[in-house]
């Protein structure tokens, strides 16, 4: 405890522990804020009926202030109770104890205090007390006090008064202050519970917005719209597509002389600023496999420039890898390969699910990377074509590709001059 501290200060800190009693690391916050409440109630109850105590010495009668002695004595179980890691017992004690003396100062006090009316509290405590799961217990000890609240009421002229008789004009006085902390009661706990859900709805609220966050971070957003409002299989075809394969060259060699988190971390650096510049030209990266990127122009959403717009990402990850590979002293270079065509894509699967493509396309598009140079981008056939006049693409003639036979194929050098 710091020095210089004022008393308030020193009072909230000690009424903080004993707020916190009974929750542990281990408790799931939303099984803490039942403990935390029970404490409260059971706080309020000492404190409510410790401080009455000098007010019945109004009654004229000594047994009342000491029996609200014994009352606040009978609230401390439920302390020790979840201090010893058993919160549905201290629950059921508090609800149950504070009902055996509410009923007990019916009994000794006579109706006319108008004690019975807490018997209403306790209909309302044990569905803001107990967890969810204990809703048996919860409604039974509210149908008890509310069956104990209709009795005395109806038997109110008949029910025997044990203790001495109040004077009507200090019951005037007494009843107002007993009323007041009903209402006092009342009051904080739904104050806590409001607060606690507040705070439960902020935290669902953020822990959606990250999930929203995550979802946007593997689905282009038209495509996760449609996944939230669809179980069903998400396939659509597209006429027009340009796609990018990308692979590493010499990053293999490299990653046997150094250690695994190394790698994955040069990996992750290299591919960040491939995304980076997936996101600069509006292109939908599609996945990664090992050290290879592939990344499309022209879905989700169709656009007129998806050849050029690759060509140009292209470009730049060729001079993203030599400096990268210039800054590491390592002689890492890209292989590239881009072709045109139609495709299929869409979201399959239930688990681990992404926006993936398939189709000729994506396979000749493979290929142009596998067969070309490193340092450079091959191009196919399709894809010059649409680039043609905006690119510098020289011919490399017939090449043999794998499963595809001979196919003419250029090499993207640079966008054409202005």
């Amino acid at each position: 405890m710091a020095r210089g501290d004022s008393v308030a200060t020193r009072v909230q800190r000690r009424l903080g522990r004993w707020i916190r009693i009974g929750r542990t690391p281990d408790l799931l916050p939303s099984e803490a804020r039942y403990v935390v409440l029970t404490n409260i109630v059971a706080l309020l109850g000492v404190t409510f009926t410790l401080g009455f105590a000098p007010v019945l010495i109004l009654s004229a009668a000594p047994l009342y202030p000491a029996l609200q002695v014994a009352y606040a004595l009978a609230y401390l179980p439920t302390l020790w109770l979840n201090h010893r890691g058993r919160p549905i017992a201290a629950t059921t004690w508090l609800l149950l104890g504070s009902h055996v003396l509410v009923m007990s100062q019916v009994l000794v006090e006579g109706v006319g205090f108008d004690v019975h009316l807490f018997f209403m509290l306790h209909t309302v405590l044990p569905f803001l007390l107990f967890p969810p799961r204990h809703t048996r217990r919860m409604v039974a000890i509210a149908a008890l006090a509310g069956v104990d609240l209709v009795v005395v009421a109806a038997l109110a002229d008949r029910l025997p008064q044990l203790g001495p008789a109040i004077a009507p004009e200090r019951l005037a006085i007494l009843r107002p202050i007993l009323l007041g902390g009903l209402f006092a009661t009342l009051a904080a706990c739904a104050h806590y519970a409001r607060r606690a859900t507040l705070i439960a709805e902020a935290a669902l609220d953020r822990a959606h917005q990250r999930s929203e966050e995550l979802l946007l971070n593997i689905l282009p957003p038209t495509i996760a719209d449609r996944l939230k409002r669809s179980d069903g299989t998400i396939a659509d075809g597209f006429a027009d597509v340009t796609v990018l394969f990308a692979d590493i060259v010499g990053f293999t060699t490299m990653s046997a002389r150094l250690a695994p988190a190394r790698v994955v971390e040069l990996l992750n650096d290299l591919f960040c600023t491939f995304d980076d510049l997936a996101g600069r030209f509006g292109l939908e990266k599609i996945k990664t496999i090992g050290d290879c990127y592939m990344v499309a122009g022209g879905l989700p959403e169709p656009r007129p420039d998806h050849a050029e717009a690759v060509a140009a990402m292209g470009l730049a990850m060729l001079d993203v890898v030599r400096d990268f590979g210039a800054r590491l002293g390592e002689p890492l270079d890209v292989r590239i390969g881009i072709h045109s065509g139609p495709v299929v894509a869409g979201v399959i699967g239930k688990r681990k699910f992404i926006y993936d493509m398939w189709g000729d396309t994506v396979n000749t598009a493979s290929r142009m990377e596998s067969h070309g140079l490193p340092g450079t981008i091959q191009v196919s056939a399709a894809c010059r074509h649409l680039l043609d006049g905006k690119f510098t693409l020289v011919a490399r003639g017939p090449v043999e590709i794998k499963g595809k036979g001979r196919m003419e194929t250029w090499i993207l050098e640079a966008a054409a001059p202005a």
